[in-house]
């Protein structure tokens, strides 16, 4: 491996460090190139599980209603596939994408790391875990496993990715969603791409996720570019977050209650099956 970027975090790490809203873009630990496939990742931080186990945000919660569009646009992916069954949501959060899937039809638990957010799902009724793959309550098999914007953040994606294929009916499928690190956005922002972030530690593109596929045992059936939807006034702040703290403009409040759909095209959706 060679070194592609070298890291720039100041101080310790703390829970907000992995937060999903934190904004400091292009804040990484040393980040490796594989001389082999060309997969960047970040070796030297090892398991952040311990600070995703306290961590809380209150800035992503405030999205719900714009995640649960999200999660439901998500699903009408995964409906032509299997418009019904068991269904795990793995890095479940607040349980947003087990309450929708639940209004869909579908028989959903979700399991996620963070205390507070589980505790959050747990107060609303929703059936969502604490801990992480593999489970002894998320025993399979399941129809559906989602896992958003997850993979990019644990240490050993490969692992991930068995974990998901032993959880799966035998002709169950999985969609999962990560950063595209070929994307023109990332080419065109470099460095300071929005997902280069501490939380991140493994970056790919279509070729290093086929292959971390593969050797799970597991068979793409379809790539596709999502769109995200957010409140105006998140997106808003995001941006502004690239302008030194004197010339940000506040934020009127009417943007929070908008909610706009954003395709920047540097992430993929992928449904997969296992290997027959």
């Amino acid at each position: 491996m060679s070194l592609a970027k070298k890291g720039d975090i100041q101080g310790a790490l703390t829970a907000s460090s992995v937060m999903p809203s934190d904004a400091h873009y292009g804040c990484t630990a040393d980040i490796y190139r594989c001389a082999d496939c060309g997969f960047l990742e970040c070796c030297d931080l090892g398991d952040l599980l311990s600070l995703y186990r306290d961590m809380d945000d209150f800035e992503f919660e405030s999205t719900r209603a714009a995640r649960a569009v999200r999660a439901n646009r998500l699903l009408d992916q995964v409906e032509k596939y299997k418009p019904g069954g068991r269904l795990l949501d793995v890095g479940a959060g607040s349980g947003v994408m087990v309450e929708s899937a639940t209004n869909r039809g579908y028989d959903a638990i979700g399991i996620e790391p963070s205390g507070p957010m589980q505790a959050r799902a747990a107060q609303s009724g929703l059936p969502v875990i604490h801990g992480v793959l593999p489970h002894p309550g998320t025993e399979g098999p399941f129809d559906v496993v989602s896992v958003i914007d997850v993979i990019e953040h644990v240490p050993d994606p490969v692992g991930l990715a068995r974990s998901v294929a032993d959880v799966m009916a035998h002709d169950g499928i999985c969609v999962m969603v990560t950063p595209d690190v070929d994307s023109f956005a990332a080419r065109l922002m470099g460095w300071s791409w929005w997902h280069y972030r501490i939380a991140h530690i493994g970056y790919f593109n279509k070729q290093t996720f086929t292959q971390t596929l593969k050797k799970a045992g597991l068979r793409p059936l379809l790539f596709r570019r999502p769109s995200w939807y957010f409140p105006a006034g998140y997106l808003f702040r995001r941006v502004v977050s690239y302008l030194p703290a004197r010339l940000r403009p506040r934020v009127p409040k009417f943007l929070d209650r908008i909610v706009v759909p954003l395709n920047l095209f540097d992430s993929y959706l992928v449904l997969f099956q296992k290997e027959r």
